[in-house]
C-alpha cells in the first residue's frame, strides 16, 4: 500500500509541476504537445538483480524489443496512457570457483588448475506495460520531455540455471577411472535445473512463479516527435520466488510514428 501511495504521490507532482510549465510556453509548443497519440518501436538493455530478504542479491542482464501505443485522455493537457508489449531476453554467466572453493574448503587456485566453473542462467519473457504519461513540449525547440509512471504485466516462460564444471580433460580422465562414467556424471557433472520446476528446486519456496507484477517510474525525451531515449526503473510487487524481488533499470532507445 505504501508503495501505491508513493506512486500516485510522485504521478500527482509530476503532472502538476509540468502543467504549470507548460502553461507558460507559447501557442507553437502548446499546439505541438497536443497530439492525439503516437506508437513507439523500442529496444531496451534492462540489468536487474535479484534481492531475497535472506542471503546476496544476484545480478544478470536482460534485452527486449517491443511495441507501445499512447492514448490522449485529457483534452486539457496533454496527459496519456501507453500500453505495449515487449519480450525479453534475461542471462548470467557468472566465474563460481571462488564459491566452489569457499564450499570445499579449497584455495581458488587449485580450483582453477582442475576445472573453470561457470554458472549460466537464462530465461525468457513476455511483458505488458502500462503507465501514465505527460508529455510536456520543451519551449521552442522540437524535443518533448514525457515523465511516466505505471505498472508491468510479465509472464515467463521459460527459465534455467546451469552449473558448468568445464574439468581439466587429465583430471576428467582419472576421476572417470576412478568412478566410472556413470558415477561420475552423478557427482561431478553439468547440471542444470528448471527453474520453474518443483521436482528440479526441490522445493515449491525455491521453484519460480511464471507470472509476476511490477511497478516503473521514469522519464523520456523525444527529438523531432520521432527518436526516443528514455531510462526507468522498477520493482515487483509480487515474488519471483519466496521472499525474493526482481529490480530492474531500463534503457531506452526507440522510433515514435
Amino acid at each position: 500500500m505504501k508503495t501505491f501511495k508513493l506512486l500516485a504521490l510522485t504521478a500527482m507532482l509530476v503532472v502538476g509541476t509540468t502543467a504549470s510549465a507548460q502553461f507558460t510556453n507559447s501557442s507553437k509548443a502548446s499546439s505541438a504537445a497536443n497530439t492525439d497519440g503516437w506508437n513507439t518501436f523500442y529496444v531496451q538493455w534492462n540489468p536487474s538483480n535479484i534481492s531475497p530478504d535472506k542471503g546476496d542479491s544476484e545480478s544478470f542482464t536482460g534485452f527486449s524489443v517491443g511495441v507501445n501505443k499512447a492514448f490522449r485522455v485529457s483534452k486539457s493537457i496533454p496527459l496519456f496512457v501507453e500500453v505495449g508489449v515487449g519480450l525479453q531476453y534475461s542471462f548470467k554467466n557468472k566465474d563460481m570457483a571462488d564459491e566452489l572453493a569457499d564450499i570445499y574448503d579449497m584455495d581458488e587456485d587449485d580450483i582453477t588448475e582442475i576445472c573453470d566453473p561457470k554458472e549460466k542462467f537464462n530465461m525468457f519473457s513476455a511483458k505488458v506495460p502500462v503507465s501514465l504519461v505527460y508529455n510536456w513540449q520543451l519551449p521552442n525547440s522540437n524535443i518533448s520531455i514525457a515523465p511516466f509512471a505505471g505498472i508491468t504485466l510479465r509472464y515467463n516462460f521459460s527459465g534455467k540455471d546451469k552449473m558448468e564444471f568445464n574439468w581439466d580433460s587429465e583430471f576428467e580422465e582419472y576421476m572417470r577411472d576412478e568412478y566410472g562414467n556413470k558415477e561420475f556424471e552423478e557427482l561431478f557433472g553439468d547440471q542444470e535445473k528448471d527453474l520453474f520446476d518443483k521436482d528440479d528446486m526441490g522445493s515449491s519456496d525455491a521453484t519460480w512463479k511464471r507470472f509476476q507484477i511490477g511497478w516503473q517510474i521514469g522519464v523520456s525525451a523525444r527529438f523531432n516527435n520521432h527518436f526516443l531515449v528514455g531510462v526507468s526503473y522498477g520493482s515487483d510487487f509480487s515474488e519471483i520466488f519466496k521472499k525474493a524481488k526482481i529490480n530492474t533499470t531500463s534503457i531506452t532507445l526507440g522510433y515514435c510514428f
